[in-house]
């Protein structure tokens, strides 16, 4: 498994983080800040975007697999 950690953020900071990942199409907080760690961890290496896709495949899998997002994609 991993580990877990705690952040404490003001109030401004953490409604802005949370309109970012909202606005951006996180599907949370953590999302985005997990997305964060690992450009700042692998920026030197040159992760491409599908490499952080991968990576991010559980988090997207959650959010795409519902009636609703078929329901969207079926007409086009």
């Amino acid at each position: 498994m991993g580990e877990q950690i705690n952040l404490k953020f003001s109030d401004e900071v953490f409604s802005k983080v949370k309109k970012y990942s909202k606005d951006y199409g996180y599907g949370s907080i953590q999302d985005f800040i997990r997305e964060l760690v690992r450009e700042k961890l692998f920026e030197k290496e040159k992760v491409s975007g599908f490499q952080t896709y991968l990576a991010s495949e559980k988090a997207l899998a959650r959010l795409w697999d519902t009636k609703e997002e078929d329901e969207a994609w079926k007409n086009l």
